[in-house]
């Protein structure tokens, strides 16, 4: 359900940047509301390259982040402040001693990042649409994220996502940049068909020589 996952650690940020006026402006006319640099960084890369991604406060994870089936009857708190109980066909985003996020659709609050976070494991990761359909709509949630994991997220995105969210980061609260974790199943990734052409039959067809 998770082929492939992109992570990295920032230390450091710092807690009284503010988000530039140019990226609050993006963030409203795609109808998102401003909530911290950090939050709106990984909401910016979302809209402008596709790409749904997650902050957690490093400092509040235990052990390493494992995506995992739930255990039937599993609760996390989410963002917005309800609980849910998990199925067994749930997929989360965990550490070593308990749930972070339902995946793909929001994460946990005790793991959020807020105005005290000073270091935070920000991910990027590629669900299979086929596994994840329906998955939001069964909690009665619908999430910017939620969605766009169902129809389906361009596979080879989350590493430039990663890198591009870093640059952003990095610009506006500081901090110092882990090295980059990417960890993929090849098997388990969609494979894409080669699309055999004519350069001669573009230029009939079009008119312009490609």
């Amino acid at each position: 359900a998770c082929p492939r996952y992109v992570g990295r650690i920032i230390k450091g940020i710092n807690n009284d940047a503010l988000t530039p006026m140019w990226m609050l402006e993006k963030l409203r006319r795609c109808g998102l509301r401003p909530i911290s640099p950090v939050v709106d960084v990984t909401n910016f890369v979302m809209m402008e390259l596709g790409q749904p991604m997650h902050s957690f406060d490093f400092d509040k994870l235990e052990g390493g982040i494992r995506v995992r089936l739930a255990e039937a009857g599993e609760k996390l708190t989410l963002l917005d402040q309800s609980e849910v109980e998990c199925r067994s066909d749930t997929l989360l985003i965990a550490d070593h001693s308990k749930p972070l996020a339902l995946a793909g659709i929001m994460g946990g609050l005790e793991s959020s990042v807020h105005s005290g976070t000073s270091n935070i494991f920000l991910e990027s990761a590629f669900f299979s649409p086929k596994e994840f359909a329906g998955k939001a709509r069964s909690f009665a949630m619908h999430t910017d994220s939620s969605h766009r994991f169902e129809r389906g997220v361009d596979p080879d995105l989350q590493l430039r996502a990663m890198h591009r969210a870093t640059e952003l980061l990095l610009q506006i609260v500081g901090g110092e940049a882990g090295s980059v974790i990417d960890v993929s199943d090849q098997a388990q990734m969609p494979s894409v068909a080669p699309v055999p052409l004519r350069y001669a039959r573009i230029e009939r067809l079009l008119g312009v020589d490609v």
